[in-house]
C-alpha cells in the first residue's frame, strides 16, 4: 500500500510531541489523518495554541457511543484511556490503516487486532524515507525530542535509532 493511500488515526501523543518539536508537517502524505473527538479535546488540554488546519487531510471524526461500547471490556484489558479507546474504534470503524500513538497499550491493542502502528520516532522516519525531510534534519528532529518535547523515549532506544539511520543512505 502506497503511503498516500494510508487512513491513519491520531491519538494524542504524537500529534502533542510533533507540534514541541514544530513537526506537524510530518503528518502529510496520507490519504486521510482522522482526528477523535476525544483526542482533539485531550491534544487542547496540552497545546491549546496547536494549529491542527497546518495537517493536511486532517479529517475530525465523532464518536459512535455504539461501537466505542463494544470495545469497553478489550480497552479495559489493555488500560486504555478515552482518546485511546476513541482513536481505536475510529481506526476500525473508518477502516483506517495506521494507529499514530506513543502510547504502549494502544499499540498493543491496536496491532493485536491487526492494524499497523507508527508513534513519534516512526513518523520522524517516514517523513525522511518519504523525503518530506533530510537524514539532517530527521537526526535533528531525533535529538529534539527528549530536550523539546514531553515525549518519554528510553535514551538507548534513540541512541540506536540514530546509529541505525547513520551508515543509512541519502
Amino acid at each position: 500500500m502506497k503511503a498516500d493511500e494510508i487512513i491513519a488515526v491520531l491519538d494524542a501523543g504524537p500529534l502533542i510531541h510533533l507540534d514541541e518539536i514544530g513537526a506537524l508537517n510530518l503528518l502529510a502524505g496520507y490519504r486521510e489523518v482522522l482526528l477523535p473527538e476525544a483526542v482533539e479535546k485531550e491534544v487542547r488540554s496540552h497545546r491549546p495554541n496547536i494549529r491542527l488546519d497546518l495537517i493536511p487531510g486532517l479529517v475530525r471524526v465523532q464518536p459512535n457511543p455504539a461501537a466505542e461500547e463494544s470495545m469497553f471490556e478489550l480497552a479495559a484489558q489493555f488500560g486504555l484511556h478515552a482518546g485511546e479507546l476513541s482513536a481505536i474504534t475510529a481506526l476500525k470503524e473508518h477502516h483506517g490503516d495506521c494507529l499514530l500513538s506513543d502510547d504502549a497499550a494502544a499499540r498493543a491493542m491496536a496491532e493485536a487486532i491487526g492494524f499497523q502502528v507508527r508513534g513519534t520516532v516512526g513518523l520522524i522516519l517516514r517523513g525522511w524515507l518519504l523525503k518530506q525531510i533530510t537524514k539532517a534534519e530527521a537526526r535533528d528532529l531525533l535529538r529534539a525530542l527528549p530536550k523539546k518535547s514531553t515525549l518519554h523515549l528510553r535514551p538507548g532506544f534513540l541512541a540506536n535509532v540514530l546509529e541505525q539511520i547513520k551508515d543509512q543512505p541519502r
